[in-house]
């Protein structure tokens, strides 16, 4: 980009995405912009800056960005969450000019803040003078790839200078791709097989003791000529006093000056066999290591939930043998999850069905007046988001079963876990007592249940509650977030 480009740019209408929460300031500032040219949308919640900034067909230029906006996010926040996925320049408008505001914009690519009420033409000149640097920063940017990328070729020519000669623990030789003969050897190769430089220097590779096999070598050099590649895993090599060596042999054609070389890798096996050996035993030692670590995890979880089984027991209260027992159900679903991912050695991803059957028979393993009748697909999902759909099926169902069927009366629980379309589908319903038509219970501010929304809203989930022939939830998670979160 160079300056005329700077200035054609200035002369088009520009975008500027408005975001302040108080509408009537934000129509006051809107109505002055669009006097001094600017095209301006007002929004007045970050949720909608970040969603029309998102937007296929967002055309934004520049971002007014109220700090204060009110009891969402902060508008530093929202700024952050921006820049995360666009290269767009931001200027920050506060009410007040302090350290506490400056030190907010800190660490955010910012540029700059203007006080509120400064007037039009502070504000216009800020704003022209965040476009200028912005599009200094983008020259800047593609000036700095461009001498990074021609760095990086260099770099790539010393690394394979370095490789051909100065490589400690491989062979080099360079042939002429005509007619087969070594134009150059590097230092490492001469030691390996004895030879002096002046020995193999000008000779064709089929001529040297080392390859004495001569059918073999012209047939090496023929499909080097045809195909440009050869490679051989495990090549023998006979040395100057006769010793033989097993060496990688691969080989290739490049063009240096306008003529066809073959560059011949040749690396001894030995090595190679010792530091993967190595290798192997330091990965032995740390997975040794790493399932020590998981069996004395899974014995934390043991003695964690043991203990506060003896607090229940001794516990007159009832109300505290209730709290003691929920928080024991609690803990049993990570260590379920946990105990998932040891038998089966993954420890990224979890079969939910597995999972998800482990916490139901759990929990209704002493409920004999309960039927529970399951239908869960096999879906595989991350295993950080596993233990929060572990949680959320631990609330429901304990509520459930504390609340459905009181008296001990007999009842059935139906529970669904399956894919539909892109989301993933949880759903707990009974045929117990139920609630009343016009209660929902999904606004209780019972500990259990506010934890259940709190997890669907971490997982940018959905819930629903149906009040018929007994109780249902039902809960949909997005499936690209449980790979992202």
């Amino acid at each position: 980009m160079n300056e005329g480009d700077l200035i054609v740019d200035e002369q088009r209408q520009r975008n500027i995405l408005l975001v302040e929460d108080d509408a009537i300031i934000g129509m006051n500032e809107s109505r002055q912009l669009t006097d001094y040219g600017y095209r301006v949308r007002h929004v007045l919640k970050g949720q909608e800056a970040i969603l029309a900034i998102d937007s296929v067909n967002s055309d934004i230029d520049l971002i007014l960005m109220d700090i204060d906006l009110g009891k969402e996010l902060d508008g530093t926040e929202i700024a952050k969450i921006i820049l995360k996925d666009h290269d767009i320049p931001i200027l920050f408008l506060s009410s007040r000019a302090d350290r506490e505001i400056v030190k907010k914009t800190e660490g955010i690519t910012s540029y700059g803040y203007v006080v509120k009420n400064s007037g039009i033409i502070v504000l216009d000149a800020s704003i022209k003078m965040a476009f200028r640097l912005h599009d200094a920063y983008v020259n800047m940017q593609k000036q700095k790839f461009e001498i990074e990328s021609k760095s990086n070729e260099l770099k790539f020519l010393e690394m394979r200078y370095r490789r051909l000669f100065e490589a400690a623990k491989d062979g080099i030789l360079i042939l002429d791709a005509v007619n087969g003969k070594i134009v150059d050897v590097n230092p490492f190769l001469i030691q390996l097989l004895g030879y002096s430089k002046d020995q193999l220097l000008e000779k064709s590779i089929w001529e040297i003791n080392a390859f004495r096999n001569a059918d073999y070598s012209k047939k090496l050099f023929k499909e080097l000529q045809e195909t440009g590649y050869a490679r051989y895993a495990n090549l023998p090599l006979e040395t100057s006093d006769g010793r033989k060596v097993h060496v990688e042999f691969v080989s290739n054609v490049y063009l240096v000056a306008g003529e066809r070389v073959i560059q011949c890798n040749i690396r001894d096996v030995e090595d190679r066999n010792r530091h993967e050996n190595s290798l192997a035993a330091d990965i032995d030692e740390k997975v040794s290591m790493l399932r020590e670590l998981q069996h004395r995890t899974k014995n934390s979880f043991t003695m964690i939930t043991s203990l506060i089984n003896l607090r229940s027991i001794a516990s007159d209260s009832v109300d505290t043998k209730r709290v003691l027992d929920e928080l024991n159900l609690r803990v049993s679903s990570i260590s379920d999850l946990y105990s998932l991912l040891y038998e089966t050695d993954s420890f990224r991803e979890v079969q939910l069905q597995i999972y998800a059957n482990k916490v139901i028979d759990s929990m209704v393993q002493f409920s004999e007046n309960v039927t529970v009748n399951k239908m869960i697909e096999g879906i595989t999902v991350p295993a950080k988001d596993a233990a929060t759909i572990g949680m959320i099926l631990v609330e429901l169902l304990s509520n459930v079963i504390k609340y459905a069927f009181p008296e001990k009366r007999n009842g059935t629980i139906n529970i669904e876990i399956r894919k539909v379309e892109d989301k993933v589908l949880i759903s707990v319903g009974d045929n117990g007592v139920g609630v009343g038509k016009n209660v929902d219970i999904l606004q209780a501010k019972t500990l259990g249940l506010h934890l259940v929304r709190l997890m669907v809203n971490q997982l940018n989930g959905g819930i629903k509650l149906i009040n018929e022939n007994g109780t249902k939830i039902i809960i949909t998670l997005p499936l690209d977030i449980l790979s992202k979160i």
